[in-house]
């Protein structure tokens, strides 16, 4: 198999990419299809993955699919071997994971839906916030959250410093590489609402804080959704209110911050390379936020997405400004950039 991937990356680099990534695994390629700029020869926008699933996507005419006969002819490679050593591995990788399970759980991590005092109140918070009546089992396995911390820690052998934040006042989730815990007080009567956990011993990097909702994605389709919050409980709050708006490739996940353009990156280095992207904003960021996001990235500027606000906040009232709350107290507000 790796010589079939080598062969296939020798071919493919002698389209005289405009770009190619450090571990040579992605390339961009000047797409035969919409052409590209007529102006500036040096502009490329058809990505290809070069490594299994052999993929690709213009980011400028949005064309994108397998690699396969005649898109190699399209690109000018007439290798029937290339062809034959692509259809070859794709075709492994399909059959042994084709379908990606978005949960990245460690398998040394233990996590259960605990019958303690502690879990319930973590449980009663978590469906007041959303007007819900999911179970125990469901908010701790769909949405991978920590019910009862102390327990958890004693279960996974982490021992935790003595610090000024009461784990057992809050509610964790972890992060999509189980790296972190990422708590919220449950009590709103500590100094920090939030608090930043790293159970391994990675030092951590731009996305390791970043967060999905468990769900089964499969990446040979040529088309998927990726919607993206800045916090984790609006993107478990647009998953509760909105998740039937979706079909079943949608990816859920919260950047954790403003690093919107990792989360992406991630996820297409992952072999989702024709992303349909939705962002539910925070109130607090503007529109211009993200059209200087979108012009920073060469896998964002030709594509459409779209912004979504809370339009019912308002300043100085009591309803929640974003996306963490009961639906009757949203009312989505739609931009196009």
């Amino acid at each position: 198999m790796d010589d079939e991937i080598a062969k296939v990356r020798e071919m493919l680099l002698t389209l005289r990419p405009s770009y190619t990534t450090t571990n040579k695994e992605e390339v961009r390629v000047r797409c035969p299809y919409c052409g590209d700029s007529k102006h500036d020869m040096s502009s490329a926008h058809l990505y290809i993955a070069m490594r299994p699933p052999f993929k690709f996507h213009c980011f400028k005419c949005e064309t994108s699919g397998v690699l396969n006969m005649n898109v190699l002819r399209d690109l000018g490679i007439f290798d029937n071997d290339v062809n034959m050593s692509i259809v070859s591995a794709n075709k492994s990788y399909k059959e042994n994971s084709g379908v990606q399970k978005l949960s990245f759980k460690r398998n040394n991590l233990n996590v259960i839906p605990y019958d303690s005092e502690i879990s319930k109140a973590c449980c009663d918070y978590f469906n007041n916030r959303y007007g819900s009546n999911y179970d125990n089992a469901t908010i701790t396995q769909k949405f991978k959250a920590v019910t009862d911390a102390p327990a958890f820690f004693k279960d996974n052998g982490i021992l935790i410093k003595q610090n000024v934040f009461d784990f057992s006042k809050a509610i964790g989730f972890l992060s999509s590489d189980s790296t972190h815990i990422i708590f919220r007080d449950i009590t709103n009567t500590q100094p920090n609402r939030y608090y930043n956990l790293n159970i391994s011993q990675d030092n951590g990097s731009m996305i390791s804080k970043m967060y999905n909702i468990n769900g089964d994605i499969d990446v040979m389709h040529p088309k998927f959704k990726l919607v993206i919050t800045e916090g984790i409980f609006d993107i478990i709050g647009v998953y509760h209110h909105f998740h039937d708006n979706y079909d079943e490739n949608t990816i859920f996940a919260a950047a954790c911050g403003k690093a919107y353009n990792a989360v992406i990156l991630n996820y297409i280095h992952k072999g989702f390379l024709s992303l349909n992207i939705e962002i539910f904003s925070d109130a607090d960021v503007p529109i211009e936020f993200y059209k200087s996001l979108k012009a920073s990235s060469p896998y964002l500027s030709d594509s459409q997405i779209v912004i979504y606000y809370n339009g019912l906040y308002q300043p100085g009232t009591k309803i929640s400004k974003d996306f963490g709350c009961k639906r009757e107290e949203i009312e989505l507000r739609k931009y196009l950039i």
